[in-house]
C-alpha cells in the first residue's frame, strides 16, 4: 500500500469483488500493466480468500475497502463513487474481476470520457468474430429492461447492464444512489439521464465466463430477476414526476 497522490493523471480503476479468489491477483496483474494510477479493490464480504490475497498483493498505489457482510452489488459501486468524489479524483474507470472485461481497454475508456460525463461498454453495439453468445435469460432480460429505460425517458442505450464503464467523477456528485442490489445500474442511468449527464456507448467483447452465475436466492430465477428491475424503474421514475 502507499499514500495517495500518485495517480495517473488523478485517476482511479474501482474493482468490485465478492469470491473471486481464482481471478484476483492475475486480473490485477493485468490492470497494472495498461494503467499506472491507483487502484480501489471494494472486497463484498467475500468468504473465500480474496480479501487475504488483495492484502498480500504487492502492486502499489492499490487501496482496499473491506465489507463485513455481502452487501450487494451496487453499495460496492456506491463506495467506490463516494471514495472517489472524498479523496478527490477527476475520474474513474469500473471493471469486473472476472475476466470478462479486458483491463486493456483501460487507457481507452479514459481516453473516450473526454468530453462526456459517463463512457458505458457495450457487448451488443458491435459483433466480433470472438463474441460469446449471451445466455438466453440474460439477454433477454438485457433486452427487455435496455428498451423499457429508452421508453419510459432515458437514454437509447444498447448494454443496460454492462459494469465496464468510465465516469467523470464531478459529474457523480448530481446523484443521490441508493440501490444495493443488482438493480443498480437502473437507477444509475434513470438518474443519469434526469441529472443531465451525458453518455457515450463504447464496444466491448462479448465474454461470458461463468455461465452458471447465481444472483443470489430468489434472482436466479429470471422472472423474479426482471420483476425486480422493473420494480427498481418503477420506484426510481416515481422519484422524479
Amino acid at each position: 500500500m502507499s499514500a495517495f497522490f500518485n495517480k495517473e493523471e488523478n485517476r482511479l480503476v474501482v474493482l468490485p469483488v465478492f469470491n473471486e479468489e481464482e481471478t484476483i491477483l492475475s486480473v490485477l496483474q493485468e490492470i497494472r500493466r495498461y494503467y499506472h494510477g491507483d487502484i480501489l479493490v471494494i472486497d463484498d464480504g467475500s468468504t473465500d480468500r480474496s480479501r487475504e490475497l488483495v492484502r498480500m498483493c504487492p502492486i502499489a498505489d492499490l487501496f482496499v475497502i473491506s465489507h463485513t457482510t455481502n452487501r450487494g452489488y451496487g453499495q460496492s459501486l456506491i463506495d467506490g463513487f463516494q471514495f472517489a468524489t472524498e479523496k478527490g479524483y477527476d475520474s474513474l474507470v469500473t471493471i469486473d474481476c472476472d475476466w470478462q472485461h479486458e483491463p486493456k481497454l483501460i487507457p481507452d475508456f479514459f481516453e473516450q470520457l473526454d468530453g462526456y460525463d459517463i463512457v458505458s461498454g457495450s457487448r451488443y453495439l458491435a459483433e466480433y468474430d470472438t463474441n460469446d453468445a449471451p445466455p438466453e435469460d440474460r439477454y433477454i432480460i438485457n433486452k427487455t429492461v435496455t428498451e423499457l429505460l429508452f421508453r419510459i425517458g432515458s437514454y437509447a442505450l444498447t448494454d443496460a447492464f454492462c459494469g465496464f464503464k468510465a465516469y467523470n467523477v464531478d459529474s457523480l456528485r448530481r446523484l443521490i444512489l441508493t440501490e444495493t442490489g443488482y438493480g443498480f445500474p437502473l437507477q444509475f442511468w434513470i438518474q443519469a439521464y434526469n441529472s443531465g449527464l451525458t453518455v457515450k456507448e463504447i464496444p466491448v467483447a462479448r465474454i461470458y465466463i461463468h455461465l452458471n452465475r447465481s444472483f443470489g436466492e430468489l434472482l436466479d430465477d429470471a422472472g423474479s430477476r426482471l420483476q425486480y428491475y422493473k420494480q427498481v424503474i418503477h420506484e426510481e421514475v416515481a422519484k422524479w414526476k
